[in-house]
């Protein structure tokens, strides 16, 4: 949550104010490790997507020799699914943002 008050911050200091008053903004002292922590919490929640896709997986692997029942291997894909689709929303939109923040004039 702090991450995404110091992006609003940023964002409405950034929209609001002539470069050198940006410079010298206390809005902008951002913790050093918010990007380390941002990046390990998107590298973990890429590990769970793995682990439910290998959960989907296994379940298919299941329902083959007759152990689980179709409906849980369609909820399971689904969900396996519906995980990657997310994520790669996310990480096209982030790209995208970051593109849009390079190409602005300072």
């Amino acid at each position: 949550m702090a991450e995404i008050t110091a992006t609003q911050n940023l964002v409405n200091v950034l929209k609001n104010a002539p470069l050198q008053k940006v410079m010298a903004a206390p809005e902008l002292s951002v913790q050093p490790n918010v990007f380390k922590s941002a990046l390990d919490k998107a590298v973990e929640n890429l590990n769970a997507i793995s682990a439910q896709e290998v959960n989907a997986e296994k379940l298919i692997t299941d329902y083959i020799q007759g152990k689980a029942g179709l409906d849980e291997v369609m909820i399971e894909i689904e969900k396996a699914n519906l995980s990657i689709n997310l994520a790669l929303t996310v990480i096209n939109t982030s790209v995208q943002t970051f593109k849009e923040i390079m190409q602005m004039p300072v």
